[in-house]
């Protein structure tokens, strides 16, 4: 098993404030054999797909040419066998070559069995278009009788989308070519430059390391091994610069071209329509945090700055005022573990069969992907994928990515039709869980380090709340550029993330045109405004921890939120516990949690000097 190199620094003890169950082993890698295949080779394998491709063509025969949506009764009729087949759910042999590249970006085998399989799946899928496209065009008279009848009432947000969305949909033909170019268009070029960078090594003094590794690591690294890392990490990126360059113009244009296909006038109209929110509320956010956040983070960094009492630049922004012991991956388990148990039993119960069932994939290695994420659909196991690098920023990611699975599972309470969830739920519900552990974690702290922690969570809260719409913002400047002129350097991109950041930061912290290299590595720039969704999530999720230690039967709540899926739009699941996301005030009242937060961290920091 894959473990980082131990680093000499004092070890953090956590003592459990409830008996937790006791584990029979902790292990740290994926077993995808048990939860998939043995191998590509796997005669399942080939079975699932070909099953996959019969039942998708035996469904296409019989309504394809079948005018289905002439009546209620035939409409209704049609939608309970589409139901019995999204119960099949998604690709399973996708799903695991997926991630066997995820482990290894140089797993060839994976690679080209994954190319051909995605073609196989988009033509039988493609098979299915005719079915939405059937029910956008029944008439505007008669899709109000059916959303009337009570006996469309399981199926009544699915179709409601459906009318909503089917103004931005081309013809079948169209649709077909759209889904067959997709993987050409943007897949292959992403999956190309996340190969290099996962392939791409650092070196530092002696040691070599994995890019993604090192870029990890280097979050809450001590000050001399951070800028080490970032020396190092600096001309590796300017090397893949002018891939990514090639790479984000192409998926960007690509994009452009699609949304003038489909109607869609701004470059994240899609981006709402898919994650369920409205573009106003997008736009609300976006202007409370540039308006008021922005302010708030600026007086932060201005005070961390005279405490810390030296010159910060953009990779020192969250500088602790002292260090924080190392947290190995054992010990990040059990702070995690007890503070589920504690908050939910059956939320600490679901993280243990996470871990038994070896859904945790836990350290970094050659080949492997940077970052961390949490994979979930219909039909297949959660996984989660981690780069532990035994500090308390690692416990934060372990609660975050198993909030999203806690969500994954929850939402399974649904019907097929809504057990997915919209990202920008998705990213209330994992930085919910941080807040869980993190609290969890202050009160087990001595005094000393409670000051530092507290300055943790805040530095952390300030670059998901704040900083993601100057990422956000960013992302859009450089749509907007490269639509305008047709392209740009990896150079310019890079000057204009960090000309975003310089806004949020302020004079405090020095930024450089290399700080926005970020837009080389991270993949959110390639997800089409994904950022704006961790600043709504960490402002939701900031309310709710708030209302729940105000009163602790909110958990009510927010296991009504957890298990909402898909089956309303993000404005109304919010609504259901008492969250008016449409609102301005909302937002404001995310912010007025942290600046409090701020000013607890300030009264303890002075404490300290």
């Amino acid at each position: 098993m894959s473990k980082p190199a131990s680093r000499k620094k004092n070890e953090f003890k956590y003592r459990p404030s409830t008996n937790l169950p006791t584990l029979p082993s902790l292990p740290t890698d994926w077993d995808l054999k048990a939860l998939f295949y043995t191998s590509a080779s796997d005669p399942k394998l080939e079975a699932d797909v070909a099953l996959a491709e019969s039942t998708l063509l035996t469904f296409a025969k019989k309504y394809a040419k079948k005018n289905f949506t002439s009546s209620p009764d035939t409409l209704l009729s049609a939608l309970k066998e589409y139901e019995k087949l999204l119960q099949l759910g998604e690709s399973k042999p996708a799903y695991y070559l997926s991630l066997r590249l995820a482990l290894n970006v140089k797993d060839t085998e994976a690679e080209e069995k994954l190319n051909l399989l995605e073609q196989r799946l988009t033509k039988a899928g493609n098979q299915l278009i005719f079915f939405d496209l059937a029910i956008g065009k029944i008439p505007k008279a008669m899709q109000q009788t059916i959303l009337k009848d009570n006996r469309f009432a399981p199926y009544h947000y699915y179709l409601q989308n459906i009318f909503a969305a089917s103004k931005h949909w081309l013809s079948e033909a169209e649709e077909r070519i759209m889904n067959l170019k997709s993987m050409t268009a943007r897949g292959m070029w992403i999956s190309g430059t996340e190969k290099i960078l996962g392939a791409a090594t650092v070196t530092v003094g002696k040691e070599t390391l994995p890019l993604n590794g090192a870029l990890m690591e280097m979050l809450d690294a001590p000050w001399a091994r951070r800028h080490a890392l970032w020396n190092a990490c600096v001309p590796v990126l300017e090397q893949i610069g002018p891939v990514a360059e090639n790479e984000l113009t192409a998926v960007i244009t690509d994009k452009k071209i699609n949304d003038e296909l489909r109607g869609y006038q701004k470059p994240y109209s899609a981006t709402a329509r898919g994650y369920q929110i409205s573009e106003t509320t997008i736009e609300t956010l976006a202007n409370v945090i540039e308006e008021r956040g922005y302010a708030l983070s600026k007086k932060y960094f201005s005070l961390k700055k005279k405490l810390l009492g030296k010159e910060l630049g953009f990779i020192d922004r969250n500088q602790t005022l002292g260090d924080l012991p190392s947290v190995s991956y054992e010990t990040a388990i059990s702070i995690c573990r007890d503070a589920f148990y504690s908050f939910n039993p059956l939320y600490g119960q679901l993280f243990d069969d996470m871990i038994q069932n070896r859904c945790i994939d836990a350290f970094p290695k050659p080949g492997k992907g940077g970052g961390a994420f949490c994979a979930s659909s219909t039909g297949v196991p959660t996984v989660v994928l981690l780069n532990h690098a035994n500090d308390f920023g690692s416990v934060s990611t372990l609660a975050h990515e198993m909030g999203h699975a806690i969500h994954a599972y929850r939402s399974k309470v649904q019907s097929v039709f809504y057990d997915g969830h919209s990202t920008a739920t998705a990213e209330t519900a994992s930085t919910f869980f941080e807040a869980v552990v993190g609290n969890a974690l202050l009160a087990a702290l001595p005094d000393d380090k409670k000051a530092i922690m507290l300055d943790t969570i805040i530095s952390g809260k300030i670059d998901t709340m704040i900083m993601c719409i100057a990422r956000f913002k960013a992302e859009l400047e450089i749509h907007e550029t490269i639509r305008a002129k047709g392209a740009m350097t990896w150079q310019d991109m890079s000057a204009v993330l960090a000309k975003h950041f310089k806004k949020f930061v302020g004079p405090a912290i020095t930024v450089t045109d290399n700080d926005g290299l970020s837009v080389i590595c991270k993949t959110h720039y390639r997800r089409n405004f994904y950022q704006f969704t961790y600043s709504f999530g960490q402002a939701a999720s900031s309310i709710m921890w708030y209302r729940y230690t105000q009163d602790p039967t909110y958990v009510a709540q927010v296991g009504t939120f957890l298990t909402a899926g898909d089956k309303a739009s993000v404005e109304s699941i919010f609504k259901e516990i008492g969250i008016n996301t449409t609102s301005a005030a909302v937002f404001e009242e995310g912010l007025n949690i942290l600046e409090q937060e701020i000013k607890a961290f300030t009264a303890l920091a002075k404490k300290l000097t």
